[in-house]
Formats: C-alpha cells, sequence, structure tokens
C-alpha cells in the first residue's frame, strides 16, 4: 500500500507526541503518511504523559538525540512554551507551542501552528481577509492563535466574542500590540452583524447547546464564514452559511494544512514551511 509506513531502523528518527489523554489525536495518523512520502524516515509516536510527569518526560526525550521534535496537545501547550529555547512569535505572543523542532544546536525550538493553519487552510480564498472586517466568536487558544495570524494578514478590524472576558480582552490586547493600533474590541452584536468574515473558534456547535451568536438571517453570500469546530460534519453555521451562498471553510481545511507545516517543523525546516513530497 502507498501509505504504508516504513519499519523504525536504527537510523529513524522520532516525532513524540504528547498528551493527556492521547487516544484522541490524529497526528500520528495523519502526519506519518507525509514523513513517509517525503522519504524522511521520521515517525510520530503517540505518548501518554501526565501533567505530574510531563517535566521528566521531556527532560528525557530533550535529551535523546534521535528524536526530531515533540508535539504537545493538552494539556502540555503552557508548560512546553515555558521550556523551549527559543519561540516562533506566535507561539511568543499566544504563549503556548503545540510543536516542537530538535535544531542543529541540539536545544529545543517551539511553534504555534494554529493560526497558519487556519490561513494555509482557506487556500485561495485566504486573500480576502487583507482589509476586512471579521467577527471571531471564540478566544481561547485555537482563537488567539487565528487572532495573531489574521493580524498577520492585513485585517482592517476584529471583533471578538467569548464567555469569558478574560480572554476576549487578552487576545484583543495581543493583536492591538502586534499591530501598533487599536483594530481589536470585544462586541456582543448590538451594532449589527456587518462582516467580510466570520470565524467560530469555539466549541459552539459540536459541544452542549449553545447556539451561535450571530442570526442565520444576518448571513449573506459575499461572506467568507469559517468555522473550525467542524470536523465530522457541517455544523448548523456552516449548514446555513452554505444555504445563503457564502464561502465555507472548516475544521478539515485547518487540519490538513497544520499538519504538513508541523511535519516540515520536525523535518528540520523553518516555521512555516510545508513538507512536500
Amino acid at each position: 500500500m502507498k501509505d504504508q509506513i516504513t519499519s523504525l531502523k536504527g537510523a529513524s528518527r522520532i516525532y513524540a507526541v504528547f498528551g493527556d489523554p492521547i487516544a484522541q489525536v490524529q497526528t500520528p495518523q495523519l502526519i506519518n503518511p507525509i514523513f513517509a512520502a517525503a522519504h524522511t524516515d521520521i515517525h510520530a509516536v503517540p505518548f501518554h504523559v501526565t501533567v505530574e510527569h510531563f517535566a521528566a518526560t521531556w527532560d528525557a526525550f530533550a535529551a535523546m538525540a534521535n528524536v526530531a521534535g515533540i508535539g504537545v496537545t493538552v494539556p502540555h501547550k503552557v508548560a512546553a512554551a515555558a521550556r523551549c529555547a527559543t519561540l516562533t512569535p506566535a507561539a511568543k505572543a499566544v504563549r503556548v507551542v503545540n510543536s516542537i523542532q530538535r535544531g542543529a544546536d541540539s536545544r529545543m525550538h517551539g511553534a504555534l501552528f494554529d493560526g497558519t493553519g487556519f490561513v494555509h487552510g482557506l487556500g485561495r480564498v485566504k486573500a480576502r481577509l487583507r482589509d476586512a472586517h471579521v467577527l471571531m466568536v471564540g478566544a481561547g487558544g485555537a482563537g488567539r492563535a487565528i487572532a495573531f495570524a489574521l493580524a498577520e494578514e492585513g485585517i482592517a478590524r476584529l471583533d471578538l466574542i467569548d464567555l469569558d472576558p478574560a480572554s476576549v480582552s487578552f487576545t484583543a490586547e495581543m493583536v492591538n500590540s502586534v499591530r501598533g493600533e487599536n483594530c481589536a474590541i470585544a462586541t456582543d452584536g448590538s451594532g449589527g452583524w456587518h462582516y467580510d468574515v466570520v470565524i467560530n473558534a469555539s466549541p459552539i456547535g459540536i459541544k452542549g447547546s449553545a447556539r451561535f451568536p450571530m442570526p442565520a438571517s444576518a448571513l449573506r453570500s459575499d461572506m467568507l464564514v469559517a468555522d473550525i469546530a467542524s470536523l465530522a460534519g457541517d455544523t448548523q453555521l456552516l449548514r446555513d452559511a452554505r444555504a445563503v451562498g457564502a464561502s465555507i471553510a472548516d475544521g478539515k481545511d485547518m487540519l490538513r494544512a497544520q499538519i504538513t507545516l508541523i511535519a516540515g517543523f520536525a523535518a528540520g525546516l523553518p516555521p512555516g514551511t510545508a513538507l512536500e513530497k
């Protein structure tokens, strides 16, 4: 089979994936075929690492020269960022990482690809971000990374909604600092829903009974609507957006783009460079 992963050899390198829990993590099954197709002889392997054992496990893996890097998922993204020798601008601003590369200097270098993956996953329509008025619901970890990427793409304004005011404040301040201007603010929708781009970076649509705060009647055909919560199928937001003819993007687009960037970083490429066949 073309996607079959070659056997591990003595010269093989490991991309360790830490998480607690770990059974749900998709990184190994998604990234190993990319490593194999590019003939890297790197293999992603999941490891169940609890919070109390994270520091000791990190130190052990960081000491092994055949570890190409480490991928981290919940709950280790913040702790891993604190242990990296360097951070990419996005990781430094958001204060979390999801991928770590062992550099030629043998030090561990952290990166965050949620935001870059989101932008890359938009494909050609990412050009519509420039000078756009954007609504984003969700200012948690993924939302903050996306907000940073949006700031770099030159959006005109970012309106934020989240149940946690502190998350909105942190994200707005981060974006405004990156841009050197006050272009990110909290909103409650009372001023209307006149947006060019609408993004759901929250669990709304897949978890709980909460409804997306923007009414379906406010969606327009000239909007770009993205929902990173949508992986197994369309959320109600995407169904409504599709019904009016809006351009849409889902979580699969972001995940596919992000995994190629993580693969490139693990293989020693500069951050933001996808690993190609």
